[in-house]
């Protein structure tokens, strides 16, 4: 068993996003980033994993296969294996996702 608080991982840079492995095992990942405002993720491809976003807090756009959704505190966006998808902070705000993939990895916690 795993058991983190969000609130504990959090951590804010001004020159990168901040991404930490939270948990999982080789048939599920749960991985949280945290971006200051304009950060991003350029758009990418997962060959073989499904990902869930969740928002945590904050806002910003995802881009899911070219179109861009804007999202907030709660919202989820599924995003299918081998669909371009990315992520962009709001200029005014911090934005705080967690993720799922699957099948997820080997992961090891960060001390």
């Amino acid at each position: 068993m795993q058991h983190v608080s969000v609130d504990d991982l959090k951590e804010f840079a001004t020159d990168k996003r901040i991404r930490k492995k939270v948990a999982g095992s080789e048939k599920i990942v749960a991985e949280m980033v945290c971006y200051t405002p304009g950060q991003v993720t350029p758009n990418h491809i997962h060959p073989k994993q499904d990902e869930i976003f969740y928002v945590v807090e904050g806002k910003g756009v995802m881009i899911v296969d070219e179109e861009e959704i804007p999202v907030g505190p709660k919202s989820v966006i599924f995003v299918p294996a081998r669909v371009s998808h990315g992520v962009k902070s709001a200029k005014d705000s911090n934005l705080v996702l967690m993720f799922f993939k699957a099948p997820g990895s080997t992961i090891k916690k960060k001390e």
